[in-house]
């Protein structure tokens, strides 16, 4: 495999790395603003590769991102809506883009080089303020019609009744997120989640309950998911997925109730993920490369 150049758009600041074979041969960041998105997207691309040793270029975006068109349908983060950022900065410089929902790259590199690899058919969670997905299904990268597939942490929870910042009621998202334990922690006078999780890893009743509680429902949402495409593995990513020490029985609970027939099948196994926050810029080079 020869360099394959990613990108990983943040709130703030821009990732950019080459990548061979799934192992960071360069990597920098630099800070932006909405407004100059394209051109510093541009200027990153110029310093890290000014020999232009690579054909194409992978972008990760958090949001909805329809790959197709190359557009940023919607990043609330960055106030961005139907923005065609691969028409724009195309041009400047003079390479393929590939662009992808953020979420859907750090599957792509755990599939390929990380914690999914031994796996055909897989789905990435990654739990951090939101929940957000990744499908592999027969070795291929789900996307769906528009661009918009995998949108994982808008599965329904079954019994829940939170609304959702999407506006619909009852997603994993709205009741076993990160911003949703904060919530919840503090709720129960806990000042934030960190201090929830070090008084459940202390022992803490109603502080274990609220993480069995999130378990149960991200396994709930697994489950389900694995009815409709048989999967194999969940790859737990995310920030607050570190703390899948104090959920995972409830996981494992939640995933059994909610599958067909486990006695008569293989059930899907949780693992956590291994790319750590190199998973984006790792998956889309890999990406980008493949779809030269």
């Amino acid at each position: 495999m020869a360099l394959a150049l990613g990108i990983d758009i943040g709130g703030t600041k821009i990732s950019a790395a080459l990548v061979r074979y799934g192992e960071i041969v360069k990597k920098i960041e630099i800070p932006f603003v909405r407004e100059g998105i394209v051109d510093e997207l541009a200027r990153a691309i110029a310093e890290i590769d000014p020999d232009q040793s690579t054909e194409s270029v992978g972008i990760a975006c958090a949001g909805l991102i329809d790959s197709e068109r190359g557009l940023i349908t919607f990043a609330g983060n960055l106030d961005f809506e139907n923005f065609p950022l691969r028409d724009l900065l195309a041009p400047k410089i003079k390479r393929e883009i590939a662009l992808t929902n953020d979420a859907s790259a750090a599957g792509w590199g755990e599939f390929r080089y990380g914690a999914g690899k031994e796996f055909s058919h897989m789905a990435l969670l990654a739990v951090g303020t939101g929940i957000g997905g990744a499908l592999i299904l027969n070795r291929s990268l789900v996307l769906g019609a528009h661009g918009l597939g995998a949108e994982l942490g808008h599965l329904n929870v079954p019994g829940a009744n939170a609304t959702c910042p999407c506006g619909l009621v009852g997603c994993v998202e709205a009741v076993a997120s990160g911003r949703a334990m904060e919530r919840k922690a503090q709720e129960l006078g806990f000042a934030h989640t960190q201090a929830l999780a070090d008084a459940a890893r202390a022992g803490d009743a109603k502080a274990r309950q609220l993480f069995d509680e999130m378990g149960w429902a991200i396994g709930a949402i697994s489950g389900r998911l694995t009815n409709v495409v048989d999967l194999e593995a969940l790859i737990i990513g995310g920030g607050f997925g570190a703390t899948f020490d104090l959920w995972e029985s409830g996981a494992q609970r939640g995933l059994r109730e909610n599958i067909v027939v486990p006695a008569l099948r293989t059930v899907p196994i949780f693992k956590r993920a291994q790319l750590g926050n190199d998973a984006g810029v790792i998956g889309v080079a890999d990406f980008a490369y493949g779809k030269r």
